[in-house]
This record gives C-alpha cells, structure tokens and sequence, in this order.
C-alpha cells in the first residue's frame, strides 16, 4: 500500500506551505489558520507509531517536533499548545501543532470538536502574502532556537 505522506515527501520542497527541512522531518504550515499558527512536522521515516523508530532517530524527532512547537508558542504567544499525533486518516508520523488560546473553541476541548466546515474554511487560508510572513516567522524562530 502506497503512504499519501511518503509520496508527498518526494515534492514537498515544491509546496507552497512548506517552512523548512529539519535531520527527522519536514516543518509545514496548516493550510488553514483557523487557529493562528497551526504547523504541521511530518516525520522523514515511515511508520504509524513512535515506538516504530529506531531509538536515536525518535529521541531526536521528539527533540526538534518540541522546537518547533516551541517557535510557534514563542511567535503566537498561545494560552496552551497542543500537540496531536493522531495517525487514524494517515498512518505515517505527522504532528498537528495547534496555538490555543482562551475562548477560540465553544468548550475547552480538542479542535476537533469544530466542524470540517469550520476548521476547514477558506477565509482562514491565508493568502500569499500572508502565508509568507508565516512561514517566515516560523524559520526565523526554528532556525534561532536551533542556535543556542
């Protein structure tokens, strides 16, 4: 069976949302900013379950999916980050990043108790513009922290 991700990873430098390549994986920006911030750090390797890594490799994915969760808190300055490693629609290792802030969800709950509708809408698409700047911050925050 062919993985969606791993076919993705051969252009991914081709897409417009991608940031940047770190050793274990590939920092993109959520194609929607229903929550200001949302990334996304796909995991170079192939595999549904963390425990499926080889013991260097995870520890060190584990280390650079907290940096750049770390730059997209530093950026947005969030009430909570949460990090969702969920892998039912995609089973290859990929982190959804979502920037919470009070209030953003009727209940104090998951993103995912909004709609696809609501979740998914195009006015949260953020133009070229826009999705520049982001990507932008990102790197420059990724790159900074890397540095110390």
């Amino acid at each position: 069976m062919i993985c969606k991700m791993c076919e993705m990873h051969k252009s991914i430098k081709d897409d417009p949302y991608f940031i940047m390549e770190l050793e274990t994986g590939y920092v993109v920006l959520g194609w929607f900013q229903r929550f200001k911030g949302y990334t996304v750090f796909n995991c170079k390797e192939h595999g549904p379950e963390l425990h499926n890594l080889e013991h260097s490799f995870k520890i060190k994915h584990l280390e650079e999916m907290s940096i750049v969760a770390e730059a997209v808190s530093n950026i947005f300055k969030p009430d909570k980050m949460n990090y969702e490693l969920l892998g039912n629609g995609c089973p290859h290792i990929h982190w959804h990043l979502y920037p919470r802030v009070k209030g953003d969800t009727p209940i104090i709950s998951s993103v995912y108790q909004l709609s696809n509708a609501e979740l998914f809408d195009e006015s949260t698409r953020p133009n070229d513009e826009q999705r520049k700047e982001l990507k932008e911050k990102i790197k420059n925050e990724i790159v900074r922290l890397r540095s110390k």
